[in-house]
């Protein structure tokens, strides 16, 4: 193990001076391009979030099916809950998680390093990796497709990209969902919020087609039922859904306070008061509700399979139309 404060960061003073707004911290590097929290409410949050997504995948931190890699890339690692767990599961690689916020803990793997750095840049200015990571996304980029591009190009040839994000419809399937159920009415103002500032949410159900469309082959996807609380009869699925419900109802300012004032111009106390019914909403048991999780990944072709050379920074593959 190491010390993140020695070698695991490439940090200056002016990342620590988070933007404070409506009570909550932000990120200071290139601020806005991440549009929520990452005070340690929320951080907290997040660690419960990426156990309760172990479970749900069969305690595997991912599906590509990984030989010996030796290069490891996580885009926007958060608290590097994954990227340490990668560090023990392959001990012989070398990960680099990269995020907006120092956020990680002090002391990590000694093969795991975090970098502060903005996946929006045009040079991810990486080395060629063995596999390409990527969770909960959603809401941070203006178009996802130019993240697997990047990705496509920071790979080498055999190498795999895998991305893991929820869909933020809320599904019913018998019927118990009435019409105004006010956490999907909170979802669909979320999308609604998140359009109008550029950062779209509803791109999980797409990455299959955007890793096609940009070149990756042997392209899988799985797709995941979470319940919003502990309504299954499923013991699993029940102690899941509790989880889930406190991680929701955890979350919902967070998810919320950025792009409601930012995208539909509301005030803190607006959203205050709509969140009401919605926590309430997240803890009605008779509504049998449930997110979609979606996880994609593909390989990157070698040249023999292409029959042409591969695409690189200089000669990158054409950006799909739609």
């Amino acid at each position: 193990m190491q010390s993140c404060d020695t070698s695991t960061k490439s940090v200056n003073q002016s990342i620590f001076d988070y933007v404070r707004e409506h009570g909550r911290t932000y990120h200071s590097y290139h601020p806005g391009s991440y549009p929520f929290p990452n005070d340690q409410p929320e951080n907290d949050r997040m660690d419960v979030q990426h156990e309760i997504w172990k479970v749900i995948f069969g305690f595997k931190n991912h599906f590509a099916p990984l030989d010996d890699p030796r290069k490891i890339l996580d885009i926007g690692c958060g608290t590097g809950k994954w990227a340490i767990e990668m560090g023990f599961e392959f001990p012989h690689a070398s990960i680099i998680g990269t995020d907006l916020s120092p956020i990680q803990p002090e002391w990590v793997p000694g093969n795991v390093k975090f970098v502060i750095d903005d996946a929006n840049e045009d040079d991810w200015m990486v080395e060629p990796q063995d596999y390409v990571h990527t969770r909960l996304l959603l809401g941070c980029f203006e178009d996802f497709r130019d993240i697997v591009a990047k990705g496509y190009r920071a790979l080498k040839p055999g190498g795999w990209m895998e991305s893991q994000d929820i869909m933020p419809t809320v599904y019913c399937d018998d019927g118990t969902m009435p019409p105004d159920y006010p956490f999907a009415l909170w979802a669909k103002t979320q999308d609604r919020a998140a359009m109008e500032i550029g950062k779209p949410m509803r791109i999980g159900n797409k990455f299959k087609r955007w890793y096609e469309q940009a070149g990756f082959v042997d392209v899988h996807e799985e797709v995941f039922k979470l319940p919003i609380n502990g309504w299954p009869k499923d013991p699993q699925f029940k102690m899941l859904g509790k989880f889930n419900e406190q991680n929701y109802i955890e979350g919902i300012q967070a998810w919320s306070l950025f792009m409601f004032t930012r995208g539909l111009n509301w005030t803190k106390d607006e959203i205050e008061v709509f969140l009401v019914n919605v926590r309430k909403a997240i803890s009605n048991h008779s509504v049998h509700g449930y997110h979609k999780i979606y996880v994609v990944w593909g390989r990157k072709p070698h040249e023999h399979e292409l029959g042409v050379p591969n695409p690189s920074p200089e000669n990158p593959p054409p950006h799909p139309a739609s």
